[in-house]
């Protein structure tokens, strides 16, 4: 699981947000502004960061939201793809019209962490 030039897991936390979880929340998967898992539907259902670890309903959790994190994916990605959120915040394969980061990392199998970096929620 090499990221970049590095071996083993690692990321670069620049910024994180507190969010509030309106559903309960997987460690490791994109969050979206209304504190539930990011869809297509843009706007508070667009990504806004990463949660560090689970939450229940109500509880706060730290969403990283600068330069990268740990993101657990939900099929085998290439290093330099771009990625995007599954309906549960999984990195799942994007494209450069509909992604939310760019694998800096390989995953072979589903339930991986890679590191991502993150950029801005964008869609078709």
């Amino acid at each position: 699981m090499a990221t970049q030039n590095n071996t083993g897991r690692q990321y670069d936390k620049r910024h994180a947000v507190t969010v509030v979880a309106t559903t309960a929340l997987s460690a490791h998967r994109w969050v979206a502004y209304d504190g539930g898992y990011p869809t297509t539907d843009g706007g508070a259902k667009d990504a806004q960061g990463v949660s560090e670890h689970a939450a229940s309903v109500g509880e706060a959790v730290s969403a990283i939201t600068g330069y990268s994190a740990l993101i657990e994916v939900a099929e085998p990605i290439a290093f330099g793809t771009m990625v995007k959120p599954d309906a549960t915040g999984k990195a799942a394969v994007g494209t450069s019209a509909d992604h939310a980061g760019r694998a800096l990392g390989t995953a072979t199998a589903a339930g991986q962490l890679i590191e991502v970096q993150l950029l801005r929620h964008s869609h078709a």
